[in-house]
């Protein structure tokens, strides 16, 4: 008889799963712009596709809440979440475009660092020399992965660290949203603008992608939207700060698929920059437990 896997290593396996699904996600969206058969797609038409899709996926369980699913108190603060995140995942769709994929998600993946930033200016959340050390240890890796020369950085890098800059406020945006709504319906509102700017906004661009592509970009809302679904049980388990560490499995996901798929050469500057991102970020989860009871009321008093 096997024995019970305890709570933390489940979530954590549920953790390491949700990332293979998020680095697959992303490489789905650079696969329809690059190696399948088809038209060159905008990373806008691509984002369309990863909400569309993502919305389709939910719509069943929508369909059982019924119109009560979209029902909230703070529809601006989800309009501002939603603009954050379809900046994010277009910036995200360019950069993996232009650039190997590892070290684009390991720039992204530095958006905790910028959501501590966010916090702090606007949450008022304390923010002690401790962690702003830690943080400033993950910005050295994203400086090291955006291969600084003497006139600049990587333009390509530099999208992924807008992705970056832009993820990091959405996440701190969905911190007040976690409190007030259900996880459907953020998932949902989420989702639902999300299809209806990027759209919008692809409608400026689109071209009618070949029957492989379409394929494929409809993988990538429904690997996406499944991938947040079983970081979501993950965190059901426990707390997000102890599943910190094993966030960063998309960078090696990624590393794995980029090799694999995309025949990417892993260099040192991923190694060093990946971890010291990595390092970083968990540094900073981890020296936030004794402050959330203070960042929870800072929260309180923005609502």
């Amino acid at each position: 008889m096997p024995l019970p896997t305890p709570p933390l290593a489940r979530a954590a396996l549920l953790c390491v799963i949700a990332c293979a699904f998020f680095a697959s996600a992303n490489a789905l969206g650079k696969a329809a712009q690059s190696i399948v058969p088809g038209p060159d797609l905008h990373p806008l038409q691509v984002t369309a596709a990863r909400f569309l899709f993502a919305l389709i996926a939910l719509l069943p369980f929508i369909a059982q809440r019924g119109l009560g699913t979209y029902r909230t108190a703070i529809p601006f603060r989800h309009l501002q979440r939603a603009l954050l995140g379809v900046a994010g995942v277009t910036c995200i769709f360019t950069a993996v475009h232009a650039m190997p994929l590892a070290d684009a998600t390991a720039i992204v993946w530095a958006a905790p660092l910028f959501t501590l930033v966010f916090a702090a200016w606007f949450l008022r959340e304390h923010v002690g020399i401790v962690r702003w050390l830690a943080a400033g240890i993950g910005f050295a890796g994203v400086a090291v992965l955006m291969q600084p020369t003497g006139a600049a950085f990587e333009p390509a890098a530099l999208i992924a660290l807008a992705a970056a800059l832009f993820t990091g406020a959405e996440v701190a945006t969905i911190r007040i949203l976690a409190r007030r709504d259900a996880t459907l319906t953020v998932l949902a509102i989420n989702n639902t603008l999300g299809a209806v700017i990027a759209l919008l906004a692809a409608s400026f661009v689109f071209v009618t992608p070949s029957w492989p592509q379409a394929a494929t970009l409809a993988g990538v809302g429904v690997v996406m939207v499944t991938g947040q679904a079983i970081l979501l049980k993950s965190l059901a388990i426990a707390e997000a700060s102890a599943m910190a560490p094993f966030y960063y499995a998309t960078i090696v996901w990624s590393a794995v698929i980029g090799v694999v798929v995309f025949d990417e050469i892993l260099t040192w500057r991923l190694f060093l920059g990946a971890a010291l991102i990595a390092l970083g970020g968990i540094a900073v989860a981890f020296k936030r437990r004794p402050a959330l009871h203070r960042a929870d009321a800072a929260i309180d008093q923005k609502l």
